[in-house]
């Protein structure tokens, strides 16, 4: 008589273990490869941001200053988002007029999600033409938002962004000090200098233009605490760099053009302005207690 062969039950649960345990070894292996592949290509971005940026710098003597006053917020999102209001001074053209970076190139491929979380919103008006923006705050892996409403034609425009500026770029040194502005020196110290000319700096490589942000742009400051929580947005001034994208770090632009991982304890060690001291009191170098830490940093990589 012919008898049929077949597997045992045996060696079929055999057989999908073995299945299983190569799934487990792959696909940890598979998702790494692909997060790799994905800050590759948002490094892409800074780089292609970088050629437009060191374009629009060597057309304008070195400067990153352009608006009429000193709300740096409004010059941040016209480089970013090439969104256009009176308080810009007519003679510059939006960096987008050089190297123009597409949608895809404002979000990092780790953050193309908007974010949903809105924030304080604001109005600009001048020659009774106004503008309104309001914004959301993105995430680690979510994008940050504009909503602009107004001008001439009254249009209603939206721009999604991964990426933040360092606003210490775009604070107006010069004109004389406005009313508003003696009001603002009497209540708390003065900000510390811009970099008016780009050019002239000494050195530049540890000075971040470009960076991985849930928001437009930020000002850190050497004493800023570390957000409690991961994407906690409102409690120190760097938060909206300090979130965790790329393994413990993010991607940065330079002022000397070079596009580098920044791990997220580093960022206290940046020089963020002339002023800045890059041994403050969160760093190695400043003394800073292992422990004072926010607890979902005390494990990345001390600076």
């Amino acid at each position: 008589m012919f008898q049929r062969k077949a597997f045992t039950l045996v060696e079929l649960l055999v057989v999908i273990g073995v299945i299983a345990l190569l799934l487990a070894i792959l696909v940890p292996a598979i998702e790494k490869a692909r997060k790799q592949a994905r800050t590759a290509a948002c490094q892409v971005n800074l780089r292609q941001w970088g050629t437009t940026l060191a374009a629009f710098a060597e057309d304008n003597d070195g400067l990153f200053l352009h608006a009429s006053s000193s709300h740096e917020d409004i010059a941040a999102l016209w480089i970013l988002t090439g969104r256009r209001t009176a308080e810009m001074t007519d003679h510059l053209q939006a960096p987008g007029r050089y190297h123009p970076v597409n949608t895809k190139g404002m979000l990092c491929p780790e953050a193309t999600t908007p974010g949903d979380v809105s924030t304080t919103g604001f109005s600009l008006g001048e020659d009774g033409t106004s503008w309104h923006y309001d914004i959301k705050i993105g995430g680690t892996n979510r994008a940050w938002v504009l909503t602009e409403s107004g001008g001439a034609s009254d249009e209603v425009g939206v721009s999604c962004g991964s990426y933040g500026l360092n606003g210490w770029l775009f604070k107006d040194p010069g004109g004389p000090p406005t009313l508003a502005d003696r009001i603002r020196a009497m209540k708390s110290p003065p900000a510390p200098p811009s970099y008016t000319n780009i050019f002239l700096l000494r050195r530049s490589a540890g000075v971040p233009l470009l960076l991985d942000s849930m928001r437009y742009a930020g000002a850190p400051t050497e004493d800023a605490r570390p957000p409690v929580e991961e994407e906690y947005f409102r409690d120190s001034t760097m938060a909206p760099f300090c979130i965790n994208r790329h393994s413990e770090q993010i991607n940065s632009l330079f002022l000397d053009w070079s596009v580098r991982k920044v791990g997220l304890k580093e960022l206290w060690t940046l020089k963020w302005h002339k002023d800045f001291n890059r041994a403050g009191p969160w760093t190695r170098a400043g003394g800073v207690n292992p422990s004072k830490w926010a607890p979902w940093m005390r494990g990345f990589k001390d600076y």
